[in-house]
């Protein structure tokens, strides 16, 4: 049996209970609802215990006072993604009272928000550690002309079910043949099996930080490395549920482009692509992520991951550490994938 781990709060959420209500007037003991698990009180906004995470019972009086905390979720945990459906186009607007009203539960600025509602089409707004949580959005926003999905990272099975790296294909009549390397064996799908084409750019960013510990210089920086890389992908998604490849542009093989094969990367990128379209009749191509990537940083932050480099001695006395910070947007990019595969767009539309 697999322990389930509980999360402890970060000191930010300390500050709830320390909020007084709208009106100024602080909460009264009474107000105050105690955790089934600790016994500790807790401010009737939240929903879980500030203390040991256990979710908090829910009463009438304090329903309407309930908040989701919205923490940032760690790598390993799974959480419920609030994804806004798109509004129509005959939709009126969001009067700036609703539209602030709607950013201060998501902790959006007004703008932002503003800005995920006019793309008109599926993108998250949070990102919770409970349901609970995402149903409280989902039943806040109905009222104000927002309607949300709430998609379990379950359903997009990111960590779970990675892409499969695709190295070299082969265009044949009715299908595409593809290899993960070059001694594995071939990969076979028809043109019409593939359903959805989803282009975008991946960037990694990596600083190296080294500092020079000593009696007499604990801590001091006496260098600083920065590494970056920016290249294109192309995710193809097929009928089956895990049917997801991966091309990237640095590392593919491009005979199969023939004749129209060129000296560059970055053009025989876009050729394959092209090439992929058009025998893939039936697939949704998607390439906005680009130009939608600012808008999921809220919901879908970059990951970043800080480790210890090493230890060298440099004399007696002296030693030399070094921290690795590592920064990508790749997950962020297979998220918005599989959240258009979940959605699965009409075939034969274009965007």
């Amino acid at each position: 049996m697999t322990a389930k781990m509980t999360v402890p709060p970060r000191d930010e959420e300390f500050d709830a209970l320390l909020t007084p209500q709208p009106d100024g007037r602080a909460f009264t003991p009474e107000e105050l609802v105690a955790c089934p698990a600790c016994r500790r009180t807790n401010a009737p906004t939240r929903m879980q215990c500030l203390y040991c995470g256990a979710a908090l019972p829910a009463s009438a009086s304090a329903d309407d006072q309930r908040r989701p905390a919205l923490r940032p979720l760690e790598a390993w945990e799974q959480g419920y993604n609030v994804v806004l459906l798109p509004r129509a186009e005959a939709a009126p607007e969001l009067t700036p009272d609703t539209l602030a009203t709607a950013a201060r539960l998501l902790r959006h600025e007004p703008e932002q928000l503003r800005r995920i509602i006019a793309a008109r089409t599926h993108l998250p707004l949070a990102r919770t550690a409970v349901r609970e949580e995402a149903a409280l959005i989902e039943s806040r926003l109905a009222p104000l002309d927002l309607a949300v999905e709430v998609v379990a990272d379950e359903a997009l099975a990111v960590e779970a079910q990675p892409p499969q790296r695709i190295r070299r294909c082969e265009f044949a009549d009715a299908e595409l043949i593809a290899w993960a390397s070059a001694e594995g064996p071939a990969q076979r799908v028809a043109w019409g099996e593939i359903v959805l084409l989803v282009a975008g750019r991946i960037s990694r960013r990596q600083i190296e930080v080294e500092e020079r510990r000593g009696r007499r210089a604990a801590g001091e920086v006496i260098e600083t490395r920065e590494f970056y890389e920016d290249e294109g992908v192309l995710d193809l998604y097929t009928s089956e549920p895990a049917g997801n490849w991966r091309i990237k542009a640095a590392s593919f093989d491009y005979t199969c482009l023939g004749a129209q094969k060129s000296l560059l990367a970055a053009e025989n990128f876009t050729r394959l692509y092209a090439a992929l379209r058009t025998r893939a009749g039936n697939a949704v191509c998607d390439d906005a992520y680009n130009g939608l990537r600012h808008l999921l940083q809220a919901a879908w932050p970059v990951a970043e991951q800080t480790s210890a480099g090493g230890l060298r001695r440099d004399r007696p006395g002296r030693l030399h550490t070094e921290a690795v910070t590592s920064i990508s947007n790749e997950t962020q990019f297979t998220r918005y994938g599989r959240l258009r595969r979940h959605f699965a767009p009409r075939p034969g539309t274009h965007t």
